[in-house]
């Protein structure tokens, strides 16, 4: 069924400001970015453009490093797509 409302335009700075309230929300964005300087470092920009940074293991679960063996390269539309449960996911 399609909603006969148009949508709400939506308020960046609200969605900004309430991200910065999240507890942690600095630090797994300061996570990555080391870990996508750290990939640009091992393998060049070239290699990684268009590529995403995964964390294997999400930084939303507790105790999650930012080690490198947590990262790995993928497409954004895997990366992005990720579903949890879903098969064909590690």
């Amino acid at each position: 069924m399609v909603s006969k409302n148009p949508p709400e335009k939506r308020n960046y700075a609200r969605e900004y400001e309430n991200w910065k309230k999240r507890p942690n929300a600095m630090d797994d964005q300061y996570a990555r970015v080391k870990a996508r300087r750290g990939m640009v470092k091992e393998y060049g920009k070239a290699h990684l453009a268009g590529k995403d940074i995964d964390h294997i293991e999400p930084l939303r679960d507790p105790g999650t490093n930012n080690a490198r063996s947590n990262w790995r390269i993928s497409s954004p539309r895997a990366n992005r797509n990720w579903r949890k449960g879903k098969k064909g996911y590690d």
